[in-house]
Protein backbone atom coordinates (compact mmCIF):
# COMPACT_ATOMS: atom_id res chain seq x y z
CA UNK A 1 0.00 0.00 0.00
CA UNK A 2 3.14 2.69 0.62
CA UNK A 3 3.90 2.32 -2.58
CA UNK A 4 0.63 2.82 -4.26
CA UNK A 5 0.40 6.08 -1.78
CA UNK A 6 4.23 6.99 -3.46
CA UNK A 7 3.02 5.95 -7.04
CA UNK A 8 -0.33 8.25 -6.64
CA UNK A 9 1.58 11.33 -4.76
CA UNK A 10 3.94 11.11 -7.91
CA UNK A 11 1.82 10.87 -10.53
CA UNK A 12 -0.14 14.02 -8.94
CA UNK A 13 3.00 16.06 -8.85
CA UNK A 14 3.13 16.13 -5.07
CA UNK A 15 5.95 15.09 -2.61
CA UNK A 16 5.83 12.65 -0.13
CA UNK A 17 7.29 12.10 3.26
CA UNK A 18 7.19 8.51 4.65
CA UNK A 19 8.36 8.44 8.23
CA UNK A 20 8.88 4.81 10.50
CA UNK A 21 11.17 2.66 12.40
CA UNK A 22 14.42 2.39 10.16
CA UNK A 23 14.20 -1.22 9.58
CA UNK A 24 10.64 -0.45 7.78
CA UNK A 25 12.35 2.75 5.88
CA UNK A 26 15.43 0.03 5.17
CA UNK A 27 13.05 -2.44 3.65
CA UNK A 28 10.51 0.23 1.54
CA UNK A 29 13.83 1.50 -0.02
CA UNK A 30 14.69 -2.19 -1.26
CA UNK A 31 11.09 -2.68 -2.37
CA UNK A 32 11.01 1.20 -4.07
CA UNK A 33 13.85 -0.41 -6.66
CA UNK A 34 12.95 -3.93 -6.81
CA UNK A 35 9.32 -4.13 -6.48
CA UNK A 36 8.58 -3.64 -10.59
CA UNK A 37 10.45 -4.48 -13.70
CA UNK A 38 9.37 -1.63 -15.56
CA UNK A 39 8.79 1.50 -12.79
CA UNK A 40 10.88 3.32 -10.80
CA UNK A 41 10.31 5.40 -7.62
CA UNK A 42 12.42 8.51 -7.36
CA UNK A 43 13.14 8.38 -3.25
CA UNK A 44 16.21 8.26 -0.80
CA UNK A 45 16.74 7.44 2.73
CA UNK A 46 16.60 10.90 4.60
CA UNK A 47 20.07 11.71 6.08
CA UNK A 48 21.54 12.09 2.66
CA UNK A 49 22.94 15.61 1.40
CA UNK A 50 20.24 15.61 -0.98
CA UNK A 51 16.99 15.18 1.26
CA UNK A 52 15.63 18.41 -0.66
CA UNK A 53 15.76 16.87 -3.68
CA UNK A 54 13.91 13.98 -3.12
CA UNK A 55 10.45 13.42 -4.41
CA UNK A 56 9.64 11.22 -1.98
CA UNK A 57 11.84 10.65 1.67
CA UNK A 58 12.16 8.27 4.10
CA UNK A 59 13.08 9.17 7.36
CA UNK A 60 12.54 8.64 11.11
CA UNK A 61 11.23 12.32 11.77
CA UNK A 62 8.25 14.20 10.29
CA UNK A 63 10.26 17.18 9.51
CA UNK A 64 9.74 17.52 5.40
CA UNK A 65 13.47 18.25 4.67
CA UNK A 66 11.79 17.39 0.99
CA UNK A 67 9.34 19.95 1.14
CA UNK A 68 6.87 17.76 1.45
CA UNK A 69 2.76 17.95 1.84
CA UNK A 70 1.81 14.91 2.39
CA UNK A 71 3.22 12.28 5.11
CA UNK A 72 2.92 8.72 5.18
CA UNK A 73 2.91 7.25 8.61
CA UNK A 74 4.17 3.52 8.69
CA UNK A 75 3.24 2.31 12.46
CA UNK A 76 4.74 5.43 13.25
CA UNK A 77 0.98 7.22 14.78
CA UNK A 78 0.72 10.49 14.44
CA UNK A 79 3.43 13.03 14.87
CA UNK A 80 2.71 15.80 17.39
CA UNK A 81 2.57 18.58 14.59
CA UNK A 82 1.22 18.17 11.26
CA UNK A 83 2.15 21.82 10.29
CA UNK A 84 2.86 22.21 6.40
CA UNK A 85 1.03 19.34 5.74
CA UNK A 86 -1.93 19.10 3.78
CA UNK A 87 -2.68 15.05 4.27
CA UNK A 88 -1.45 12.73 6.29
CA UNK A 89 -2.08 9.00 5.79
CA UNK A 90 -1.10 6.67 9.01
CA UNK A 91 -0.64 2.84 7.61
CA UNK A 92 -0.79 -0.04 10.39
CA UNK A 93 -1.78 -3.79 10.53
CA UNK A 94 -5.11 -5.03 12.18
CA UNK A 95 -4.51 -6.09 15.96
CA UNK A 96 -0.89 -4.72 16.81
CA UNK A 97 0.07 -1.94 18.96
CA UNK A 98 0.10 0.42 16.19
CA UNK A 99 -3.90 -0.68 15.34
CA UNK A 100 -4.24 0.79 19.21
CA UNK A 101 -2.02 4.12 18.42
CA UNK A 102 -4.18 4.76 15.83
CA UNK A 103 -7.26 4.73 17.42
CA UNK A 104 -6.21 6.82 20.12
CA UNK A 105 -4.72 9.29 17.58
CA UNK A 106 -8.23 9.31 15.41
CA UNK A 107 -9.77 10.28 18.79
CA UNK A 108 -7.37 13.12 19.67
CA UNK A 109 -7.29 14.34 16.16
CA UNK A 110 -11.04 15.01 16.55
CA UNK A 111 -10.41 18.22 18.40
CA UNK A 112 -8.00 19.66 16.08
CA UNK A 113 -9.71 22.81 14.46
CA UNK A 114 -10.20 22.41 10.56
CA UNK A 115 -9.40 18.69 10.70
CA UNK A 116 -11.52 16.30 8.51
CA UNK A 117 -10.90 12.61 9.11
CA UNK A 118 -11.55 9.51 7.23
CA UNK A 119 -10.00 6.29 6.65
CA UNK A 120 -9.94 3.48 4.47
CA UNK A 121 -10.89 -0.32 5.97
CA UNK A 122 -9.95 -3.19 3.97
CA UNK A 123 -12.77 -5.16 3.37
CA UNK A 124 -13.08 -9.25 3.21
CA UNK A 125 -12.68 -9.42 -0.30
CA UNK A 126 -9.72 -7.44 -0.52
CA UNK A 127 -10.91 -4.18 -1.57
CA UNK A 128 -10.98 -1.08 -0.18
CA UNK A 129 -13.38 1.24 1.70
CA UNK A 130 -13.56 4.78 2.59
CA UNK A 131 -15.14 5.23 6.61
CA UNK A 132 -15.93 8.64 7.81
Amino acid sequence: MAIRLAEKALAGGQRLLVIGARERLELLDTLMWTYADHSFLPHALAGGPHDADQPVLLSETAEPANGAKLLLSLEAGVPATLDGFDRLFNLFEDGTPAHTRARADWKALADREGMERSYWQQTEKGGWKKQA
